[in-house]
């Protein structure tokens, strides 16, 4: 009998998320006992829904073998996230010299990792080379500086051309990134020159990336990026007799952050993605190219819950109130940023009824706009363990020491067992940075 797929990304909670004597329980681990012995906030990430999500997609590519899934590290990303690609066999893309000295330092192999970004630096450049990264260009002006660092180092860049596509998903402005427009990288009428530029003893043009925007919820704009990728690679082959051998198609799948998202499932978009390039190529009378896709939010975006503690609780004139939470757009600074809409629960009483009560969980900034969920449906009190779903993805990646406060520390769960990942910030980790002019000291 074959095993189900789980395809994470359309539910609300990790895969292991069960309820034992009232109290929310993930990864075999009760979530109060976590508050209590890690403190809060806390980023959990549940290590069965990362796999259940890599499953997924792998189970999608089933039918077209040679494709590679590599993970979104800016998503989220650390040594232990690192080893979690290695283990389930991905591949990784990165966009900063951070990122790609973390996967160096964990041992991801280097001809798996791909470098991405604009305005990637002559440092980062060089980088790359050295260890034979493959190195996703954006711009003209930065072919021109990768071919002069690649010769000087006597080594072959090998690169992949991010083009902007033309098409916009149903999505928020600020992650929208194949558009007309785009910061990102270069315009479809502008590859012939590219690719000439690219004809050099120092530079291998391995293909061509694209990239939409994240939280898409359908497969029709992914499939729009096929057509325009496999008429680009007829364009480059009838211009200049190449034929490009990896076609990148990007990621942005969604996941569910409310009961109102109906995104679609991994394996459905994986194998929806993988039957349209075989369908384009052979339509063209191409070769198979080898696929690459790129999932970072919807692989770890449904394993991460963060705990907090509620603190004052506000009543309100007009009714309801506000419960204040120990964090806030620091560690979580997407509903400020993008009015990202989450769901919370109350952990150590999930036996409590849904509520009328106007409640809106507020941080603790220093900021108005500092709200976490309006209306969330819950009547929390102080002292309550408070889990918010969703939040594996760009909560730790984009968290920050507003106020000067730490990061909340992560740790990862799995069969009961629940081991720190990223260790919490103190106040003297706040200062570590910090210099003194000596004419400042002097009475």
């Amino acid at each position: 009998m074959a095993t189900k797929v789980v395809s994470p990304n359309i539910k609300l909670m990790p895969v292991t998320a069960t309820i034992e004597d009232a109290h929310l329980i993930l990864g075999g681990c009760d979530t109060t006992e976590l508050a209590d012995h890690f403190g809060t906030p806390l980023w959990v990430m549940d290590y069965q829904t990362i796999v259940s999500a890599v499953n997924a997609v792998k189970s999608g590519l089933a039918g077209y073998p040679n494709s590679q899934i590599l993970y979104a590290g800016k998503a989220f990303l650390c040594l232990a996230m690192c080893h979690v690609v290695k283990k389930l066999g991905l591949g990784l893309d990165v966009v900063s010299e951070g990122e790609l000295h973390t996967a160096l330092q964990a041992g991801v192999p280097t001809e798996n990792i791909y470098f991405h970004g604009n305005n990637k630096s002559d440092r980062e450049l060089k980088l790359a080379v050295e260890n034979g990264i493959k190195i996703v260009v954006d711009s003209f002006s930065e072919l021109s500086r990768l071919n002069e660092i690649a010769s000087v180092l006597g080594k072959h860049a090998y690169i992949l051309v991010r083009i902007i596509p033309g098409i916009e998903p149903d999505t928020h402005d600020h992650i929208k990134t194949g558009h007309h427009g785009s910061k990102f990288g270069i315009s479809i009428d502008d590859l012939d020159d590219f690719v000439g530029l690219a004809i050099s003893p120092w530079i291998r043009l391995l293909g061509l990336h694209a990239h939409i925007g994240s939280q898409t919820h359908d497969l029709e704009p992914f499939l729009e990026i096929v057509e325009v990728l496999a008429d680009l690679v007829v364009r480059v082959q009838q211009t200049y007799g190449t034929t490009l051998e990896l076609i990148d198609v990007g990621g942005g799948l969604g996941i569910a952050y409310t009961v109102d998202d109906q995104p679609l499932g991994l394996q459905e978009w994986a194998k929806g993605m993988s039957s349209a390039v075989e369908a384009a190529f052979k339509k063209r009378l191409l070769p198979m190219p080898r696929l690459l896709l790129e999932p970072g939010r919807s692989i770890v975006g449904t394993a991460g819950v963060t705990l907090y503690t509620a603190g004052d609780v506000k009543p309100l004139p007009e009714g309801g109130c506000y419960v204040a939470l120990d964090g806030g757009m620091a560690d979580n600074p997407r509903p400020a940023t993008y009015n990202a809409l989450y769901t919370a629960v109350i952990a150590n009483r999930m036996d409590a009824p849904p509520s009328d009560t106007k409640t809106t969980l507020v941080g603790k900034y220093c900021e108005s706009g500092d709200i976490i969920i309006k209306d969330a449906g819950i009547s929390a009190e102080t002292g309550d363990t408070i889990a918010v779903f969703g939040t594996g993805a760009y909560n730790y990646s984009m968290a920050s020491n507003y106020n000067r406060t730490g990061r909340p520390a992560c740790v990862l769960v799995d069969d009961g067992f629940a081991e720190v990942i990223l260790e919490r910030e103190t106040c003297d980790d706040l200062l570590r940075q910090d210099r003194v002019p000596g004419w400042l000291l002097k009475s």
